[in-house]
């Protein structure tokens, strides 16, 4: 999947932010990539998607509206620890 909000990539820093309310507006192609065209903190009304849809600079086959289902840290477990490798056990 490529994780980019229309032209940005978006960085740890934009996690903080991402919880259970969070909506996700994916646009994915025939081939199968998928970029995430917006993002709400709130459930968005049908006209801010539709709005979204109309701006995307790419037309996609099919447009996702998601809730995270799990938020994993990159960087370790989902209880916040580092997660060891192989050579620190």
């Amino acid at each position: 999947m490529n994780a980019r909000l229309e032209g940005r990539a978006m960085s740890s820093y934009d996690m903080r932010d991402v919880d259970y309310k969070t909506h996700i507006l994916i646009g994915r192609t025939s081939a199968g990539d998928m970029t995430v065209i917006g993002e709400w903190p709130h459930v968005p009304r049908q006209s801010e998607v539709q709005q979204r849809i109309d701006g995307a600079r790419q037309r996609y086959t099919v447009y996702l509206l998601c809730t995270p289902t799990s938020i994993i840290p990159a960087d370790g477990n989902a209880d916040g620890t580092r997660q060891r490798g192989p050579s620190s056990r």
